[in-house]
């Protein structure tokens, strides 16, 4: 960091010196406040700096009273700001329900697959937004699914903190089953290429709701899966 005359800023309640020429969000990094984003993510190659509002904090005093993007905003003496309030916490919320809608998701085929953002993401803001396999390291043939094992993965919500494989455990589905319909047929579809029959899978979806199970059912009727 180039010296110079120090500024102080107010994050969280906490008064913490800085310098003129640097953002919110470099100030948060170095003083172990953690504020997410998505810029740089590689999923999202295309989006450029303070498009992605993941990162936004509440001004709170020393400024325009709202909502900023940390990454784009410059430190000002006096300049107060909570990372964590209601308000950043609905909005960061809502950023990763739109993306989610704007993402193909095939986690079990994803080549980052066991180090996904949108898995943190959904834990942390508490959406059902993508399956197991989003957070399971066994990619290619290390896959359960292609070793013979009936892993629930690709059904299953990666927030509902069922047993994982990165932990050497079997998924067992005790949350619910996926309802967003891409998802659930792209797992369906595994299970067919890798010659699981449905008796089988509706036998391992017992440990889910009796609503879900049928839910699946009608999903690989739809699918051929017999």
């Amino acid at each position: 960091m180039p010296s110079g005359v120090m500024i102080e800023i107010v994050l969280n309640g906490k008064k913490i010196p800085c310098q003129p020429n640097q953002t919110v969000l470099e100030v948060a990094k170095a003083n172990n406040i953690a504020i997410p984003t998505m810029c740089l993510n590689p999923l999202f190659p295309g989006h450029k700096v303070g498009s992605c509002r993941m990162c936004l904090v509440e001004i709170t005093g020393g400024g325009r009273p709202g909502l900023q993007p940390s990454c784009t905003l410059p430190v000002s003496s006096g300049l107060a700001m909570s990372t964590c309030s209601e308000a950043v916490y609905n909005a960061r919320r809502t950023v990763v329900e739109l993306m989610l809608t704007e993402h193909v998701q095939k986690c079990r085929d994803c080549s980052i697959s066991g180090d996904c953002n949108f898995a943190k993401f959904c834990r942390d803001y508490d959406i059902n937004g993508v399956p197991v396999c989003a957070e399971c390291p066994n990619q290619g043939e290390g896959c359960l699914l292609k070793r013979g094992v009936l892993c629930l993965g690709p059904l299953t919500y990666a927030n509902c903190s069922a047993y994982c494989t990165r932990q050497g455990y079997k998924c067992e589905g005790c949350h619910t089953v996926m309802v967003h319909d891409d998802i659930l047929k792209f797992g369906i579809r595994a299970y067919k290429d890798a010659g699981f029959k449905a008796k089988d899978i509706v036998e391992a979806a017992k440990v889910y709701s009796y609503d879900s199970v049928k839910r699946l059912e009608k999903a690989m009727r739809e699918e051929g899966l017999k």
